[in-house]
Protein backbone atom coordinates (compact mmCIF):
# COMPACT_ATOMS: atom_id res chain seq x y z
CA UNK A 1 0.00 0.00 0.00
CA UNK A 2 1.33 3.18 -0.84
CA UNK A 3 1.67 5.63 1.74
CA UNK A 4 -0.60 8.26 0.53
CA UNK A 5 -3.60 5.71 -0.10
CA UNK A 6 -2.72 4.15 3.59
CA UNK A 7 -2.66 7.89 5.02
CA UNK A 8 -5.96 8.94 3.24
CA UNK A 9 -7.25 5.85 4.48
CA UNK A 10 -6.31 6.40 8.01
CA UNK A 11 -7.86 9.69 8.01
CA UNK A 12 -11.07 8.02 6.62
CA UNK A 13 -11.02 6.00 9.03
CA UNK A 14 -10.58 8.63 12.42
CA UNK A 15 -13.50 10.20 10.63
CA UNK A 16 -16.06 7.26 10.47
CA UNK A 17 -14.89 7.10 14.64
CA UNK A 18 -15.56 10.63 14.68
CA UNK A 19 -18.94 10.10 12.96
CA UNK A 20 -19.90 7.34 15.57
CA UNK A 21 -18.26 9.23 18.35
CA UNK A 22 -20.44 12.07 18.05
CA UNK A 23 -23.53 10.05 17.29
CA UNK A 24 -22.75 7.88 20.42
CA UNK A 25 -22.86 11.63 22.44
CA UNK A 26 -25.70 13.24 20.85
CA UNK A 27 -28.22 9.91 21.73
CA UNK A 28 -26.13 10.49 25.02
CA UNK A 29 -27.27 13.50 25.90
CA UNK A 30 -30.73 14.01 24.11
CA UNK A 31 -32.25 10.83 23.58
CA UNK A 32 -30.96 8.14 25.76
CA UNK A 33 -31.27 9.65 29.46
CA UNK A 34 -35.06 9.74 28.81
CA UNK A 35 -35.56 6.25 28.51
CA UNK A 36 -34.76 5.79 32.70
CA UNK A 37 -37.90 7.52 33.60
CA UNK A 38 -41.43 5.82 32.63
CA UNK A 39 -39.33 3.26 30.67
CA UNK A 40 -42.10 1.21 29.09
CA UNK A 41 -43.79 3.87 28.38
CA UNK A 42 -40.48 5.76 26.70
CA UNK A 43 -39.35 2.70 24.88
CA UNK A 44 -42.83 2.23 23.83
CA UNK A 45 -42.97 6.32 21.96
CA UNK A 46 -39.46 4.90 20.86
CA UNK A 47 -40.57 1.80 19.15
CA UNK A 48 -43.45 3.92 17.63
CA UNK A 49 -41.77 6.24 16.25
CA UNK A 50 -39.29 3.95 14.63
CA UNK A 51 -41.59 2.34 11.95
CA UNK A 52 -39.76 2.74 8.54
CA UNK A 53 -36.48 3.10 10.21
CA UNK A 54 -33.99 2.90 12.94
CA UNK A 55 -30.57 4.16 14.10
CA UNK A 56 -28.95 1.19 12.96
CA UNK A 57 -29.18 2.62 9.71
CA UNK A 58 -27.50 5.53 10.56
CA UNK A 59 -24.33 3.57 12.99
CA UNK A 60 -23.79 0.45 11.30
CA UNK A 61 -22.51 0.77 7.92
CA UNK A 62 -19.93 3.23 8.67
CA UNK A 63 -19.37 2.81 11.79
CA UNK A 64 -18.59 -1.17 10.83
CA UNK A 65 -16.21 0.18 7.96
CA UNK A 66 -14.23 2.37 10.35
CA UNK A 67 -13.35 -0.16 12.92
CA UNK A 68 -12.63 -2.71 10.07
CA UNK A 69 -10.22 -0.22 8.48
CA UNK A 70 -8.46 0.11 11.99
CA UNK A 71 -7.62 -3.36 11.91
CA UNK A 72 -6.82 -3.44 7.93
CA UNK A 73 -4.12 -0.83 8.36
CA UNK A 74 -2.85 -2.27 11.26
CA UNK A 75 -2.06 -5.41 9.17
CA UNK A 76 -0.96 -3.66 5.78
CA UNK A 77 1.45 -1.33 7.68
CA UNK A 78 4.92 -1.67 7.35
CA UNK A 79 6.23 1.08 8.92
CA UNK A 80 7.82 0.70 12.33
CA UNK A 81 7.27 4.58 13.76
CA UNK A 82 3.81 4.01 13.18
CA UNK A 83 3.31 0.75 14.56
CA UNK A 84 2.36 1.27 17.98
CA UNK A 85 -0.26 3.70 16.51
CA UNK A 86 -1.77 1.30 14.67
CA UNK A 87 -1.76 -1.69 17.24
CA UNK A 88 -3.49 0.22 19.95
CA UNK A 89 -6.24 1.54 17.81
CA UNK A 90 -6.48 -1.99 17.03
CA UNK A 91 -7.06 -3.00 20.29
CA UNK A 92 -9.14 0.03 21.63
CA UNK A 93 -11.45 -0.92 18.55
CA UNK A 94 -11.25 -4.38 19.45
CA UNK A 95 -12.51 -3.51 22.93
CA UNK A 96 -15.10 -1.39 21.40
CA UNK A 97 -16.43 -3.93 19.15
CA UNK A 98 -16.35 -6.66 21.98
CA UNK A 99 -18.55 -4.02 24.35
CA UNK A 100 -20.62 -3.47 21.13
CA UNK A 101 -21.60 -7.44 20.94
CA UNK A 102 -22.33 -7.26 24.85
CA UNK A 103 -24.39 -4.63 24.90
CA UNK A 104 -26.42 -5.73 21.93
CA UNK A 105 -26.86 -9.34 23.13
CA UNK A 106 -27.88 -8.40 26.66
CA UNK A 107 -29.39 -4.88 26.40
CA UNK A 108 -30.97 -3.65 23.00
CA UNK A 109 -32.79 -7.06 22.70
CA UNK A 110 -34.61 -6.28 25.70
CA UNK A 111 -35.11 -2.71 25.19
CA UNK A 112 -36.16 -2.98 21.52
CA UNK A 113 -37.22 -6.20 21.05
CA UNK A 114 -40.74 -7.62 20.18
CA UNK A 115 -40.81 -8.50 23.82
CA UNK A 116 -39.37 -5.71 25.41
CA UNK A 117 -42.81 -5.18 27.68
CA UNK A 118 -42.25 -8.37 29.19
CA UNK A 119 -39.13 -6.67 30.62
CA UNK A 120 -41.10 -3.82 31.93
CA UNK A 121 -39.88 -4.10 35.24
CA UNK A 122 -35.96 -4.14 34.54
CA UNK A 123 -36.55 -2.03 31.75
CA UNK A 124 -35.32 0.85 34.19
CA UNK A 125 -32.45 -0.68 35.19
CA UNK A 126 -31.31 -2.11 31.28
CA UNK A 127 -32.09 1.82 30.14
CA UNK A 128 -29.76 2.81 33.23
CA UNK A 129 -26.97 0.19 32.01
CA UNK A 130 -27.23 1.31 28.02
CA UNK A 131 -26.30 4.86 29.49
CA UNK A 132 -23.30 3.94 31.33
CA UNK A 133 -22.52 1.59 28.41
CA UNK A 134 -22.59 4.09 25.95
CA UNK A 135 -20.26 6.41 27.86
CA UNK A 136 -17.41 3.76 27.93
CA UNK A 137 -18.46 3.27 24.43
CA UNK A 138 -17.79 7.10 23.35
CA UNK A 139 -14.54 6.64 25.62
CA UNK A 140 -13.31 3.92 23.19
CA UNK A 141 -14.36 5.32 20.50
CA UNK A 142 -12.04 8.55 21.41
CA UNK A 143 -9.11 6.49 22.00
CA UNK A 144 -9.27 4.55 18.71
CA UNK A 145 -9.59 7.99 17.13
CA UNK A 146 -6.64 9.40 19.29
CA UNK A 147 -4.28 6.70 18.59
CA UNK A 148 -5.51 6.58 14.51
CA UNK A 149 -5.16 10.06 14.39
CA UNK A 150 -1.26 9.88 15.30
CA UNK A 151 -0.48 7.81 12.80
CA UNK A 152 -2.49 9.98 10.60
CA UNK A 153 -0.13 13.24 11.91
CA UNK A 154 2.53 11.17 11.29
CA UNK A 155 1.74 10.10 7.75
CA UNK A 156 0.90 13.58 7.01
CA UNK A 157 4.01 15.10 7.76
CA UNK A 158 5.95 12.55 6.00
Amino acid sequence: MTRIRQKWLTLTAVLGLAYWFFGNLYEAIVISPNWVVDSGAQLTRLNGFFVNTDPTLFFIPLTLLATVLVWVLHLVNRDSELRVHYRKASLFALALTALNILSVTTLITKLFGADYLSYEDELSTYAWRWNVLNVIRMLLTAATAFHLFGAFRKLDRQ
